[in-house]
Parts: structure tokens; C-alpha cells; sequence
């Protein structure tokens, strides 16, 4: 069995792969990862949520595969000698997730010739009589209720000291606008819920999203309300992910029902995307019919209802909740409504150390000709040009500009329809900042 890293909850292991084939031979880096995610998805299907693999430098592969909507991805890379390394983040997910990922390496192993290292863990990692961290579930929910209490008590100490609230387990790429003293994968709490759960930890067991070593009906809920709470767009979908997003909330919740039909569904929630999406199966009417029966005035589900800032690169940017977004490691873009934007940013450096804002400014910004606005607050310094583009057909305006602090750039492209809107489009250049 692998070794598997806490530190407090991280999922780490090395392994080599067998010898395979009629003439005995060890797959390449490519080939290992096309077999492990063929079997991921054979063995795991319903887990998973995608899977990406690509080239690294170096000659490695890597295969990229969300197992949940509020966990990192699971990363593992191989090489054209066999060497197999697998990471997973799994602290702020729970323990049930975290021997979730102590069973899938070990099938993996097993199934696919692999053999994991039992080297030497890292200081202070738990580890029962067998070597491993992820089949004793008193130990991981040991590792886990340690991290959140320590989570816990340091956002209590920020609200006393009168700062906002915090997010805890949520992924950082967006900051999300709330009330509440914290902001979790499964809602907003308060200031009296978080003293309670500082008073007795297993009281937040409530914001862990999977608890529970089976795949059971409150797993399976928490899982689409992470998707409802975080990824949600409460409109009707706009572009095929969110299409896809919609089916797999209203699949998940359609998979946990019959395991237990006495849990808190989010029954007006769940209808309303069911409206949005125009979902129309035995399950999706009962819902309508539940949802008109449950009145109540309870707080809508969703953070995407309120504005939403995103990070990229180490720039942030605040948007519409219900903006439509895509990313990639070298650029983001969001838009609706007749509006789009468009995010890249890159470290900038000289022979000299970090570059200055303006001299990045005045190189990528140098020919935006004798109309460019400049602007200067917080230490960003930028540079745009306001013009318009026929070239499909119809006209719209655009804004190109670049804002820069020492050592990091960024670019930014703003496209309207409506020609009224470049004051709009300026003011959302100039909230472009470090962050």
C-alpha cells in the first residue's frame, strides 16, 4: 500500500510502473496517463468532472482530473521511465474525501501495475500500523477536525479585530461577496454559528463536504450544493459548460434522493434551475411540486446572485455574479449582456531585477497613439485606448488597456456593444488591481 503525506491532509505518492506489453516494456509518460484516465473514468465516472492532460517541460506528462467542485485537482504527472507522481489536496474537503483518495491510488496500483514507494513520510505525518494515513479514519479525522479548529480560531480572531469575513474552503481563484462572519463550500455561516463551532469543532461538520467514508445521500447533496453556492449562474445558461453544470447539479440531487429521501434538499433552489434549464423528467416535476409546497423565506441559495471578484495571475477584478467565464493558465475571460471582457498578466522582470510599472507600461502601451487615457491610483500605473471594430460586421467598441505595478503586467480587453457604455468599460480598466 502507498504512503500517503499529511501536512495536515495532503495526499502525496510516488510510485514506477510495471514492465507491460508482449515485449516486456515500461509505458511511456503519455501512454500511463491515456491508461489512467481511461481507468478513472471506467472506475470512477461518476466522480469525476473532467479530466485534461498535457506536456510538460522536460518531457513529463501530466493529467489534470476534478474529482469535486470545491477540491484542487488531482495532479499526476509520469515520466518516459515509469515514475508516477500523484497529488491530492484534500484538507479542506474532509475525511471522507481524503480515504476516498487512499482507495482510488490504492485500485490504482493494483489495476494498473503500479507500484507505490514506501519511503519515509514527512514530519509529523499520521500514519497507522500499516503505513498508511488514509485507512485509519480515526487518525485522518483527527488530521482534519485539528485544521479546522485552528481554521476556525483564526477567523474569529479577524472578526474581532473588525475585519471582514473570511472564505474557508473555497477555491481562490474568486473572492465572493457575502454576509455572514465566513463564507464555506456549503453557504455563509454567522458570527454566533462560528462561536459555537469554536467552541465544539465537530458543530462545523455542517461546512465539511464530505464527511462520510460511503458515497451517501448527504454527500452526494453537499457536493451539487457546492456547485449551487459557488459555480451557479441564476439565469438561464448562456454557453455549453453552464448547460452541463445545470445537468450535473440536477443529476446529483436526482442520484441522492432515493438513498434518502429525508434529507434538506434545496427544493427551490433546484427548481428554479430546473426552470432555467428547462429540465422536464419524473424527478424535475416532483420538484416544482415540492418547492411550491415549502414556502419559507430563506435566503436564496447561490454567490453568484451578488458580484463576484476574480484572480488571475495575480490581478483581481470585480464582475457581475452571473457573468459567463472561462479560463486558461495564460488568459481568463468573462461577459454577458452585450459585454466582454478578456484578462492576461505575466510576471515582468529586466537584467536588473523587477521591472517598474511605467517602463512596462510605455513598452507594451508605446503605440497606442496620441488619444491613450493614462491612470495612476495605488500604486497601479495604466494605459488605454478607446476605438471601435467592424470587422464582424456589426460595430462595437473596445477599450485595449495596460495596468502595471512593480513586476507584474497585465492586459486587458473590453468589447460593448452598446456605444454608451465606454464609461462602463473605463471604470473597469481602472478597478483592474493587484490582488
Amino acid at each position: 500500500m502507498a504512503t500517503m503525506i499529511v501536512s495536515p491532509l495532503l495526499a502525496r505518492v510516488v510510485g514506477q510502473a510495471s514492465r507491460r506489453g508482449l515485449i516486456l516494456r515500461v509505458p511511456s509518460g503519455e501512454s500511463l496517463l491515456e491508461s489512467v484516465e481511461a481507468w478513472l473514468l471506467t472506475e470512477y465516472g461518476d466522480a469525476v468532472r473532467s479530466a485534461t492532460r498535457r506536456a510538460l517541460e522536460g518531457g513529463e506528462a501530466e493529467l489534470s482530473v476534478a474529482l469535486h467542485p470545491a477540491a484542487p485537482n488531482l495532479v499526476i504527472s509520469a515520466g518516459e521511465s515509469g515514475r508516477v507522481a500523484l497529488t491530492a489536496e484534500t484538507e479542506t474537503m474532509g475525511p471522507g474525501y481524503h480515504r476516498f483518495i487512499g482507495r482510488l491510488v490504492e485500485r490504482m496500483g493494483d489495476d494498473l501495475s503500479i507500484t507505490w514507494d514506501r519511503g519515509e513520510p514527512d514530519p509529523g505525518a499520521l500514519l497507522d500500523n500499516a503505513g498508511t494515513t488514509f485507512t485509519d479514519r480515526v487518525a485522518t479525522e483527527r488530521a482534519y477536525l485539528g485544521w479546522l479548529g485552528q481554521t476556525l480560531v483564526k477567523a474569529r480572531a479577524s472578526r474581532v479585530a473588525g475585519r471582514p469575513g473570511l472564505q474557508i474552503g473555497i477555491p481562490g481563484t474568486t473572492r465572493y461577496t457575502f454576509d455572514g462572519a465566513i463564507a464555506t463550500s456549503l453557504g455563509p455561516r454567522d458570527d454566533a454559528w462560528l462561536d459555537a463551532a469554536v467552541a465544539d469543532t465537530r458543530v462545523a461538520t455542517d461546512i465539511t463536504p464530505w464527511w462520510a467514508d460511503a458515497t451517501d445521500g448527504q454527500t452526494l447533496v453537499n457536493r451539487a450544493l457546492t456547485m449551487m453556492w459557488l459555480d451557479v449562474r441564476w439565469r438561464t445558461p448562456a454557453i455549453k459548460e453552464e448547460r452541463e453544470l445545470m445537468d450535473e447539479v440536477h443529476r446529483t440531487l436526482t442520484r441522492a434522493y432515493p438513498t434518502d429521501p429525508t434529507l434538506a434538499y434545496p427544493w427551490r433552489a433546484w427548481a428554479e434551475l430546473i426552470e432555467f434549464r428547462s429540465i422536464d423528467d419524473p424527478m424535475s416535476r416532483q420538484v416544482l411540486v415540492r418547492a411550491e409546497r415549502e414556502g419559507g423565506d430563506a435566503a436564496p441559495i447561490g454567490y453568484r446572485r451578488a458580484p463576484v471578484t476574480i484572480r488571475h495571475e495575480g490581478w483581481a477584478l470585480e464582475i457581475p455574479g452571473s457573468y459567463a467565464e472561462r479560463r486558461t493558465p495564460e488568459e481568463w475571460w468573462g461577459g454577458g449582456l452585450g459585454r466582454n471582457i478578456t484578462l492576461a498578466a505575466v510576471q515582468t522582470a529586466t537584467d536588473g531585477g523587477a521591472m517598474g510599472a511605467q517602463a512596462f507600461v510605455d513598452h507594451v502601451g508605446g503605440d497606442l497613439g496620441p488619444d491613450a487615457i493614462d491612470h495612476r491610483a495605488g500604486g497601479v500605473i495604466g494605459r488605454a485606448k478607446l476605438s471601435s471594430d467592424t470587422s464582424s460586421g456589426l460595430e462595437v467598441g473596445v477599450l485595449d488597456g495596460y495596468s502595471a505595478v512593480v513586476g507584474s503586467g497585465a492586459a486587458i480587453r473590453i468589447v460593448f456593444d452598446d456605444p454608451s457604455d465606454w464609461q462602463w468599460a473605463l471604470d473597469m480598466w481602472r478597478s483592474l488591481a493587484p490582488g
